[in-house]
């Protein structure tokens, strides 16, 4: 399938795991290296049949008595630690471009650094996978990917709620515990496990095209005012804020690099329900050539959700979970974006896909114009 051709190249499978395994995504995020996680606690689920509206502290937060900063601090969230969003606010912000609060059962905290999740009560362990499996999203606040399929084992990353991952495989340990087996795509391609609770099956419907027969679709996207909308013809049918790349920088050595999200107009290139996006070398030099030096920022990103690329160097559209500050530039080129808009957007763009594929290629003869203007 991806000898097809994309834009003016041919690509293939190995170019897109290359190029995109690099995709300039988002915050420089040191990566994790592999460990044996102390078992913890579980995080709070809900008792409901249906998804109940959570937050995750990404880094320590602050909680104040009322959605402004000259309010009293009533205590600290600490990094990691899940709580209950019982409202969204908004109200003059810790910055001047994010203007959005959340309310909990202990007070306010800003946006900012709060993952805000659709967290689910614990799943039933699916047996019946199919030939080819099937994509799961993680409904918990978290779980812990591990080596081998039982508690305790050395754990490579920790997967965090709304990411996707390719399930292909499912054991049960000797306390009975379900665990899936998931695919990881990154050089080498490797495996890890995940605890079957903790993953929900995404069902076909909600790969289901959105607008599947509209014409005239495009995005435009205005790194001036860091947003993203979606047209048909002329209507507006969504809209939202996006944190595009950095620019142009120095690095220690002296060297420029560009890490702007390139203007002009590009198309929908490739899209992929999920991506491990890094930017740290995975395969070792062949004979004769120079090994890698290691990336000034490294980061380290499994199960990046809803990728809409549209550039061949790895750029996309795509969601985020490791901050939640759009509306300044803050990533490596992608267009960062809320998971929930990234999955809208994933939806609505040509070409169409399905529910089991790992990737749906395009060209400019059919993908989704983008327009990047500043």
């Amino acid at each position: 399938m991806l000898e097809e051709p994309l834009g003016h190249r041919f690509f293939t499978r190995r170019d897109f795991v290359r190029l995109s395994g690099v995709a300039l995504a988002a915050l420089l995020l040191p990566r994790l290296s592999k460990k044996r996680r102390p078992l913890l606690t579980p995080p709070p689920r809900p008792r409901a049949s249906g998804p109940v509206r959570m937050g995750r502290a990404i880094h320590s937060i602050v909680r104040y008595n009322a959605p402004q900063a000259s309010a009293d601090r009533l205590g600290v969230y600490s990094a990691e630690e899940v709580f209950a969003i019982t409202n969204e606010v908004q109200a003059p912000g810790l910055n001047g471009y994010n203007d959005r609060w959340y309310e909990t059962p202990d007070g306010y905290v800003f946006s900012a650094w709060v993952q805000p999740l659709w967290v689910w009560p614990a799943q039933l362990t699916e047996v019946e996978l199919g030939e080819w499996g099937f994509w799961g999203e993680v409904c918990a606040p978290y779980t812990d990917a591990r080596e081998q399929p039982y508690l305790g084992a050395p754990s490579p990353y920790r997967f965090y709620n709304g990411t996707v991952y390719h399930i292909v495989g499912v054991t049960f340990d000797a306390d009975g515990n379900g665990w899936y087996k998931v695919y990881d795509e990154l050089p080498p391609p490797s495996y890890q496990y995940v605890l079957a609770r903790d993953i929900r099956r995404i069902p076909r419907e909600e790969f289901g095209p959105i607008h599947p027969f509209a014409g005239a679709k495009r995005i435009e996207v205005d790194l001036a005012a860091q947003a993203i909308t979606c047209l048909e013809g002329e209507r507006i049918v969504f809209a939202t804020p996006c944190a595009s790349g950095l620019g142009k920088r120095e690095r220690e050595d002296g060297t420029v690099e560009d890490l702007g999200t390139p203007e002009g107009d590009h198309c929908v290139l490739l899209k992929q329900p999920s991506r491990h996006m890094s930017n740290i070398p995975r395969e070792e030099p062949e004979e004769g050539e120079e090994p890698v030096p290691p990336p000034e920022y490294p980061f380290d990103l499994p199960g990046v959700p809803w990728n809409t690329f549209f550039e061949s160097s790895g750029m996309a559209i795509h969601g985020t979970y490791w901050h939640n500050d759009f509306g300044i530039p803050r990533s490596h080129g992608c267009l960062n974006v809320p998971i929930d808009a990234a999955r809208w957007i994933y939806r609505w763009v040509y070409p169409i896909g399905g529910a089991e594929d790992d990737y749906i290629q395009s060209n400019c003869r059919v993908g989704t114009p983008i327009h990047i203007f500043k």
